[in-house]
């Protein structure tokens, strides 16, 4: 079997899945969402569990991945607190709306080891954040997940088109606009 039918495979599984949840989401609809057989699916991961773990696993690694390009990008790149918080907000957003499904499917899903890992990672970008934001009264992990919450919350919108860009827009230069009097000394 060929990598290119396993790409697809695991991409139609993290789109039913992110959209029908685990549970409800069917082999049969993962297989055709793919252009493939269920035969296909299972002789490719066995099971759905296999296949819904292969998903997560291979996802938690692009995010991961991800997440330290970004931090190699922006970190101790910036002068001042509001130019390196308005860069890192607008940096988050592309990388939500790049994994929405993912995302969203790792944080509905119920894994003490997930759990685990999302805090590290949370863990990792709040100590980037507060190496390149000035106010040391601010607790960075908080604030990260102030604003990892928000823009997921906004992506979701989009991605189940509850709201428009331009909408998105506003609010987003709103959030960064009331984020940067926060951060002020």
């Amino acid at each position: 079997m060929s990598d290119e039918t396993e790409k697809k495979l695991l991409n139609a599984a993290l789109n039913v899945f992110a959209k029908k949840g685990r549970d409800a989401a069917t082999t049969k609809a993962i297989a055709e969402k793919a252009g493939r057989t269920e035969m296909t699916l299972f002789r490719k991961f066995g099971t759905k569990k296999n296949l819904y773990e292969m998903v997560m696993l291979q996802n938690l690694e692009k995010i991961r991945n991800n997440i330290e390009s970004i931090i190699k990008d922006l970190d101790g790149k910036y002068k001042s607190s509001d130019e390196f918080l308005e860069t890192y907000i607008l940096e988050m957003l592309v990388f939500y709306k790049e994994n929405i499904e993912a995302i969203d499917l790792i944080i509905n899903d119920n894994n003490p080891a997930v759990d685990s890992q999302m805090g590290d990672i949370n863990n990792y970008i709040g100590n980037f954040v507060d190496r390149n934001i000035s106010n040391k009264k601010l607790d960075s992990k908080t604030l990260v997940v102030y604003i990892n919450s928000f823009i997921y919350c906004l992506t979701l919108d989009i991605y189940y088109e509850r709201n428009d860009d331009l909408i998105y827009e506003e609010k987003v230069e709103k959030f960064i606009n009331n984020l940067k009097n926060c951060i002020k000394e």
